[in-house]
């Protein structure tokens, strides 16, 4: 059985009956959806610890590239990679997924799921993306958007950005817009929100207890939350206000 890296919001249908065989599920929908296969070479635009680059390796046996900006996700990257026995299929580097040293056309996928939204600007990673195509390639992105666009200002949204370091939202609009600007020649855009409720369910359930473990830490004694404790505070608060 595939070991899972990542964290995300997953996919919830009636394949799956836990939290780790959801984040499986998604990097499954997400290949299933962009035809991947052995002959491809996917770059896998912040990559993390390799979760999905090692999944996609493993069960088509494509090879792929992973980039993230952090160096210290970069050796358990090749951990993990090594004793799931692919890393003839992988590799790792530091690398901005907006601003790459790869030539023009060189994957046949790019490839993202729930890390775009970190892009200081979604519209340079798409722009980065195409170039980085060859032609017949495809961008496949499992992300949060907003709505509207205004609504990256609502209170509770705002603090739940903030919390997980996001600067803000596009729309699905707005993307498909960025995409047809590139160069894209289609755009499809599918709406997956009762697929990921579940997580948001349980993150929900985690903030409540969160939040009552700060208050009791505070009246028994008399502490406020660590600088560790504190953001995550944060982060698991946001989702009792949404």
């Amino acid at each position: 059985m595939n070991q899972v890296h990542a964290l995300h919001y997953g996919y919830w249908d009636d394949k799956v009956k836990t939290f780790p065989q959801s984040l499986l599920r998604m990097n499954e929908v997400m290949m299933q959806m962009a035809s991947i296969t052995k002959d491809d070479l996917v770059l896998d635009a912040g990559c993390g610890v390799g979760g999905s680059s090692i999944f996609l390796a493993k069960t088509v046996g494509c090879k792929c590239m992973g980039i993230t900006l952090s160096p210290t996700q970069i050796p358990h990257a090749n951990k993990f990679a090594n004793a799931a026995a692919v890393s003839h299929l992988v590799n790792f580097k530091e690398m901005n997924y907006s601003k790459t040293n790869f030539e023009n056309e060189s994957f046949d996928i790019v490839w993202g799921n729930e890390s775009i939204c970190y892009a200081d600007d979604k519209n340079e990673f798409v722009k980065e993306a195409y170039r980085l195509l060859k032609p017949g390639g495809r961008l496949i992105l499992g992300e949060g958007f907003v709505s509207k666009k205004q609504n990256n200002d609502l209170p509770a949204v705002r603090k739940m950005l903030d919390g997980w370091q996001i600067n803000y939202l596009d729309t699905p609009e707005d993307f498909i817009g960025f995409m047809k600007d590139a160069g894209f020649t289609t755009a499809n855009f599918k709406d997956i929100t009762p697929f990921v409720m579940h997580s948001s369910r349980r993150l929900l359930g985690i903030s409540i207890l969160a939040t009552l473990y700060g208050w009791w830490k505070s009246l028994i004694f008399s502490n406020k939350w660590t600088p560790v404790q504190k953001p995550i505070s944060k982060l698991f608060g946001t989702n009792i206000l949404l």
